[in-house]
């Protein structure tokens, strides 16, 4: 094992987490959502590092989390992850912007949703197959659709099109990680996410909890931002292809 290979497959979780965190979309459906995080790490005895001591490492971090909870109201919706810093993610529908709030943090980030990746690279956009297999999820009959990157990375969306609605239309400005493309094909939000890399890790993201609740405007508030640091912002913008603001104190 290696301070490198720890570090080298921590940086593929994290981006994992990072698109299911951002992949976590509003609805025309009002009320609560828990969904249970659950990580495949594929090793064999030529491999230096462990399953468990990568999860292990990753449960130090901030980046580790097995528990989401989803806020949804109309365009808008709210994303906490109980990581060791509580992180907020929230998209209101009249910015078009996603902004990533850390409990402690003086910083928020805030990405495009127009655009549909974080950073600088253009990647070719996946194909999309549907797969009417039934997968039972919540109680639910689920198919799915397949977003494949040439066999590099997959995510499967399983959904129920009886469940959870969404009306597309109200996101078509919501490109971030193909949110409007997926839509169209499901129009229901997801019971479950699963997330692959070079079949090396998946990632599963599971719904076990919903609520049809009133939920308040308050849960999509932004506090009050000011321009960074100049140069805090363009290492920001440099590294993440993200804007960067800082809340006012």
């Amino acid at each position: 094992m290696t301070n490198k290979m720890l570090a080298t497959m921590k940086k593929i979780v994290t981006l994992l987490l990072c698109v299911i965190t951002t992949t976590i979309y509003a609805q025309s459906f009002e009320g609560t959502l828990t969904y249970k995080i659950e990580y495949e790490i594929k090793t064999d005895t030529s491999f230096p590092v462990s399953k468990e001591q990568l999860l292990e490492t990753l449960k130090k971090s901030e980046d580790y989390f097995d528990t989401l909870v989803v806020h949804i109201k109309n365009g808008n919706y709210e994303k906490v992850i109980n990581s060791e810093e509580k992180k907020r993610i929230v998209y209101t529908s009249n910015q078009q912007k996603i902004h990533t709030i850390d409990d402690g943090v003086d910083y928020v980030l805030i990405q495009d949703a127009k655009k549909y990746a974080a950073t600088k690279i253009e990647f070719e956009k996946p194909t999309f197959t549907k797969n009417d297999t039934i997968t039972m999820i919540a109680g639910k009959e689920c198919t799915s659709i397949v977003l494949d990157w040439d066999g590099t990375a997959q995510e499967t969306y399983f959904y129920n099109n009886t469940f959870l609605n969404i009306d597309p239309e109200l996101f078509k400005d919501h490109q971030f990680e193909y949110f409007y493309d997926i839509l169209k094909h499901t129009n229901s939000y997801p019971t479950q996410i699963n997330k692959s890399l070079n079949g090396l890790m998946e990632i599963r993201m599971i719904l076990v909890d919903h609520v049809a609740e009133e939920i308040p405007d308050l849960s999509f508030a932004i506090p009050p931002l000011e321009p960074a640091e100049k140069e805090f912002t363009e290492i920001i913008k440099g590294t993440t292809g993200q804007d960067v603001m800082r809340i006012k104190n």
